[in-house]
């Protein structure tokens, strides 16, 4: 369904957004923008979205008009519904993994990611190119912002701005051509040779037609930095919007709750957590007798789970741990709002950050970020007031558990605004409103928040704007 934007007042900012996902109701890639496009349509900027997510199923915000363009079924897409069909597939969390399938041989990869090449939003390019360039005629936007992944949304928008001059900024949640984690080499569509080819071509053609360029992360942003050095680098970090967010729950979860909300794929592992909780029932045998629990909400490939299963039957967990699936958004919220502890898995994702570190914090349950020390997760974590373990420190694990089962207390949302988007959104208000100038520059101190150091603390000009040469300076490689 293609719902058309409504009239717009003729003084209104103009701020377009392509992005395959969006909304607080469906993948949690939409999060990001369902969220700034909220907060920037009470800042004063009509908004509108191009998107391949279905319909919300509650109402948009005031000034926020969103075109449903859905995808086209592919020949990939055709091929996959032939092998549902002759082939059962096991559910997900599957204990044997039965119906999981066989890692394809390197021809057989090159063949998925030619098929899959660029990424899910194949389908969905050309369409929503198409009726991108003649919203921009009649919406006639300000600023564009297009955001991946799948990165397939800043193709839309170079095709669709082709012939105009209205700014274009790119907003990447997660690398695009790299740097990547060796984990995601598996992926065929990231991994594969086609991928390793032709996505530095795109991206490096994408970024210098943009105006510049948004990271979500500081060391993202001091990767695309170093790479093009010419291009103007921002980071706008994720956040959480406080509306969308459950009660403090009236009854939590008896003994030690531990939740885990997400996905389990890439290199996500709960091994270490269930040893750790080993470690901790057996010192403390009266927390299992209360009815601790590790619950888990939310999917998980097929490899993935028989990896956990192997892993629990190893640790010998079983009756200690709830798989209670994939649940609607509100439902594994309430989850992590009933137990004392939430758990934030990020092992093997060195410049990205897990948005439901944001959630549990803000609600106030104590969370615990199982990540690497020197990784995007574990810097943040520390900042917003998570705790913070490796992977290998099994012990460390164990300890916060006793910890919170000692403390049980919730701790009071972090006094950081940074961290919800109405904060967030005046940052990205400076930094669209500056758009067809020049960029904000990137933030240096992963330990401090952005706007902090970028927009508090330039020199302005008398109409309360940076000054353009302050901003040309602090751009400069020199200056980093």
């Amino acid at each position: 369904m293609i719902a058309h934007p409504t009239e717009t007042p003729q003084d209104a900012r103009r701020l377009l957004v392509i992005s395959y996902h969006f909304g607080v109701e469906g993948s949690v890639g939409g999060l990001r923008w369902g969220g700034l496009a909220k907060y920037l349509s009470r800042l004063g900027w009509a908004v509108a979205v191009v998107t391949g997510a279905p319909a919300p199923g509650r109402q948009l915000a005031a000034g926020v008009q969103v075109m449903h363009c859905p995808r086209l079924p592919t020949s990939y897409h055709t091929l996959r519904q032939l092998r549902r069909r002759l082939f059962r597939r096991s559910p997900e969390w599957s204990r044997d993994g039965a119906g999981a399938a066989r890692p394809p041989g390197p021809l057989s990869r090159e063949l998925v990611a030619l098929l899959t090449f660029p990424d899910e939003g194949r389908g969905w390019i050309l369409r929503a190119a198409w009726h991108t360039r003649r919203l921009v005629r009649r919406f006639r936007p300000q600023v564009v912002v297009s955001s991946g992944p799948p990165h397939s949304a800043h193709l839309v928008a170079r095709m669709a701005l082709v012939g105009t001059s209205v700014p274009w900024w790119l907003d990447l949640r997660d690398p695009w051509a790299g740097p990547l984690p060796k984990i995601w080499q598996s992926v065929p569509h990231i991994g594969s040779t086609i991928a390793r080819v032709v996505s530095p071509v795109l991206e490096r053609r994408a970024f210098r037609a943009a105006g510049g360029v948004i990271a979500n992360t500081h060391q993202l942003a001091a990767e695309l930095a170093e790479r093009y050095p010419d291009v103007p680098v921002a980071c706008v970090p994720n956040g959480v919007d406080p509306e969308c967010l459950p009660p403090p729950a009236g009854q939590r979860y008896p003994g030690l709750g531990v939740a885990h909300a997400g996905t389990l794929y890439a290199g996500r592992d709960l091994g270490p957590v269930l040893r750790a909780l080993g470690t901790f029932l057996q010192r403390h045998p009266e927390a299992a007798q209360a009815g601790s629990k590790l619950r888990l909400a939310g999917g998980a490939d097929p490899h993935h789970a028989r990896a956990f299963y192997q892993a629990l039957a190893a640790s010998g967990m079983e009756p200690y741990v709830e798989v209670l699936g994939p649940l609607p958004r509100a439902q594994a919220l309430e989850v992590v709002s009933r137990s004392r502890l939430a758990l934030v898995l990020a092992q093997q994702q060195e410049l990205q950050i897990p948005a439901k570190l944001y959630e549990s914090v803000a609600m106030g349950v104590p969370t615990l970020v199982v990540a690497p020390p020197d990784s995007a997760t574990a810097a943040e974590g520390c900042r917003i007031g998570a705790v913070v373990r490796d992977s290998d420190d099994v012990e460390g694990i164990a300890g916060v558990f006793e910890q919170s089962w000692r403390n049980g207390s919730r701790t009071p949302p972090p006094p950081l605004g940074s961290i919800t988007y109405p904060a967030i959104a005046r940052l990205v208000d400076q930094l669209l409103s500056d758009a067809p100038r020049a960029g904000l520059p990137l933030a240096r101190e992963s330990g401090r928040p952005h706007q902090d150091e970028d927009v508090e603390d330039r020199p302005r000009d008398g109409s309360g704007r940076v000054r353009p040469a302050d901003r040309r300076r602090r751009r400069d490689p020199s200056h980093r």
